[in-house]
């Protein structure tokens, strides 16, 4: 049985969507159906001499990748994730709007109102 490293992973909002070894990027489809098969393994060196091995755990929506490796039943997996750039953002205080019924009104019936 073959064996790959996985050292990082992709994923969006909805989990894992990709694992990242030293020679490819493998779909975590692909990856979930060669565990299952038992023709290949994956793994994660979370320490310099310790090998974790990743597992496809079965749920009702389908199945996940899951490895954990410091005991607390949390999926670490995540925690090789790319990690989002974060950026500040200026936020510009909008502009005091006109009451809601004159604006109604002036659209409905199509008349000029007086801005203030």
């Amino acid at each position: 049985m073959t064996e790959h490293l996985i050292e990082y992973v992709a994923r969006d909002r909805t989990g894992i969507t990709a694992v990242v070894t030293p020679t490819s990027v493998i779909d975590v489809d692909t990856v979930i159906q060669h565990i299952h098969s038992g023709h290949t393994g994956y793994y994660v060196a979370a320490d310099s001499w310790k090998r974790t091995p990743v597992r496809s755990m079965t749920f009702i929506g389908g199945a996940y990748l899951f490895a954990n490796w410091d005991g607390s039943k949390r999926n670490m997996l995540h925690d090789l994730a790319f990690r989002a750039p974060t950026r500040s953002v200026q936020v510009v205080p909008a502009a005091p709007s006109r009451p809601r019924l004159p604006r109604f009104l002036a659209a409905l019936f199509g008349r000029r109102t007086a801005r203030h």
